[in-house]
């Protein structure tokens, strides 16, 4: 699969009151950041949305999909999410839209000074993919 540049400017916090709507976040810097996977707090999927929208750091740089929404937009594959899946994937899904990642604030602080390469978003220089197919001509050997 293809890659970006995630650098220290790319990387971005929950701000602390989306994540006190969550469970869990399963974010970060090599790839899940770019297609992070959000468990909230039960009751609390309305409130969350409301307060991702609410900043342009968000909003501007992710979509915010639940995870009805992503697999009928075809995200997991052109087959419905299998029920034993389903779990696993939280309530909403985000997908950058630029070279933004969500990171933990360990993983900012840890890569504050250098570039990372990530994966998993949208962006053509991570869907697409270089194939070189090679043949033996004959009387060659390899």
């Amino acid at each position: 699969h293809g890659h970006i540049s995630v650098h220290a400017e790319d990387m971005l916090v929950l701000p602390s009151d989306v994540e006190a709507c969550l469970e869990y976040a399963n974010v970060g810097v090599l790839g899940k950041g770019r297609h992070g996977y959000l468990h909230c707090r039960s009751g609390l999927q309305e409130t969350l949305r409301e307060r991702w929208l609410e900043y342009p750091t968000l909003r501007e740089n992710f979509l915010l999909l639940t995870i009805d929404e992503a697999s009928g937009a075809g995200l997991f594959g052109p087959d419905s999410l299998k029920m034993e899946v389903r779990p696993r994937v939280g309530d909403f899904v985000t997908v950058a839209i630029n070279s933004s990642t969500l990171v933990s604030p360990k993983e900012k602080e840890e890569h504050a000074h250098h570039c990372q390469g990530a994966h998993g978003s949208l962006l053509p220089e991570e869907m697409d993919i270089p194939l070189i197919i090679c043949r033996q001509r004959k009387g060659d050997s390899y």
